[in-house]
């Protein structure tokens, strides 16, 4: 009696074993709803000859595109929400009343791994170099961070993370932008003030919804409008609908369609696209409306998305530029009159990582009186300039960075970002304490020039650079 029993229960187990290999060999393609680029078939021979990594390369195309993986997976994290209140998915965090948070946010929210003073103040030097650079445009600039989910909902936030006291990245480098004079909307702040109004972030998502975006939309216009008139679509009262999933719902549930409310406020876009342009796809695009004249430069991240009907409806011409480090040379195709940073606040730190694509203005050369070390320097180019990027060796981190071209009687200065750049790290190995730096030359430099660096009052020699023409 036993035996047909045990037999039936190893041929389930094959089966069930056997199923996602049978249904992947039989074409089965899953939706990639985890908002991640999924693992390539892997090729067992390369240019160079047998490719090595196959093994590698397979497993992880085979773990994204198994039979039934969604379902398979959608079952696992069903079971231990239900149990235990949390998933295994290391990229969510199960909070109260349903939430869904973003792992990498915990470090904010706990307020470790912070930036020191010194890596603010860089932050807020940097900011101050593309604030004046926009401002010899005549060009408005803010700068703004969009609030991590547990920001604004920390209440849903399961009871096991406990917060540090004292303030975090966001408050600090807003408290630096402020005393340095550079323009911000705290969208935190904000959106704080407005929870009694309804939910402003989606359940399922690290994003705002609705909401929480036209809030957002009506800051931005109240500081680029330059009293224009604008729809503020104060009249309008959401209706909920129950059809929303999001981007940590996919991770954990992809399987199930999105049944959670979000408040549809019927807002119809009127706007074009610029020819060609594919929205979903393209780092860069633009689009025209026609409700007033006032043009709007957006670099933005994943929170734009929200924004784009908004503001594409209601100024004359926006374009969008996911791009980073940012590229203002993309200004040169058409100078608007205001350009917004919208940063996630997850990601404030990599402000540090690379010096945005500027072309250098001019500057005064401060009194150096000292001199230093030498500096090192690499120069390269891109999209047609040619960037520096160095450091020098000295006990104290410089917020304002100088370079210094000399040439028979001829000089230029130009202000550089403090940033250490990844391609110059290698000239910082041998030093004790390493500043880095980093800028883009303006067109129409040529040839050799002796160059220094001038930090704090002191002079630190560079050596020579040959330029190309632009």
């Amino acid at each position: 009696m036993k035996k047909p029993f045990y037999i039936a229960f190893i041929a389930a187990f094959l089966a069930v074993c056997l199923l996602p290999m049978a249904a992947l060999l039989c074409g089965y393609e899953a939706e990639n709803r985890e908002n991640r680029p999924l693992a390539r078939l892997a090729s067992l021979w390369g240019r160079d000859g047998l490719n090595l990594s196959f093994p590698a390369e397979f497993d992880a195309y085979f773990e994204d595109h198994f039979g039934f993986r969604e379902e398979m997976v959608t079952a696992f994290h069903g079971l231990t929400m239900a149990l235990f209140g949390d998933t295994l998915n290391e990229k969510v965090i199960v909070g109260k009343n349903d939430m869904l948070f973003y792992s990498e946010t915990l470090d904010d929210y706990l307020g470790r791994n912070l930036l020191s003073e010194e890596e603010i103040a860089r932050i807020a030097a940097c900011l101050g170099i593309e604030q004046a650079w926009c401002k010899a445009r005549g060009i408005s600039f803010t700068f703004s961070i969009a609030p991590n989910k547990n920001t604004v909902y920390p209440e849903n936030m399961p009871s096991r993370f406990a917060p540090a006291a004292g303030a975090g990245n966001r408050e600090r480098l807003y408290a630096a932008l402020a005393e340095a004079g550079i323009e911000t909307v705290d969208f935190a702040s904000l959106l704080c003030s407005h929870k009694q109004d309804g939910q402003l972030y989606h359940d399922r998502d690290t994003h705002w919804n609705e909401r929480g975006a036209l809030l957002a939309y009506n800051a931005i216009m109240q500081r680029i409008a330059a009293g224009e008139a604008y729809e503020s679509y104060a009249s309008l009262v959401p209706e909920m609908v129950y059809d929303d999933a999001g981007d940590l719902h996919n991770f954990v549930l992809p399987a199930l369609p999105g049944n959670r409310p979000r408040p549809d406020y019927g807002i119809e876009p009127d706007f074009a696209y610029d020819k060609g342009a594919r929205p979903a796809q393209d780092t860069t695009f633009g689009t025209t409306g026609s409700a007033n004249g006032v043009s709007l430069h957006l670099f933005r991240d994943s929170f734009g998305n929200a924004l784009l009907p908004l503001l594409s409806t209601n100024l004359g011409r926006v374009k969008y530029s996911a791009e980073f480090p940012y590229n203002y040379t993309l200004l040169d195709e058409e100078t608007p009159d205001a350009v917004f940073i919208e940063l996630v606040e997850r990601n404030i730190k990599n402000l540090l990582t690379a010096a945005p694509l500027m072309p250098a203005l001019e500057a005064d050369a401060p009194h150096a009186e000292a001199e230093g070390g030498t500096a090192l320097l690499t120069q390269y180019g891109r999209s047609g300039y040619t960037q520096l990027a160095g450091c020098f060796d000295a006990d104290v981190q410089a917020r304002h960075i100088y370079v210094l071209l000399l040439r028979d009687g001829e000089s230029h200065c130009f202000e550089a970002f403090p940033i250490l750049e990844e391609r110059a790290e290698s000239l910082a190995e041998p030093m004790a304490s390493p500043r880095g730096f980093s800028l883009t030359l303006p067109e129409g430099l040529s040839g050799e020039y002796e160059a220094a660096v001038l930090a704090d009052g002191v002079r630190y020699a560079a050596g020579t650079v040959l330029l190309a023409n632009g």
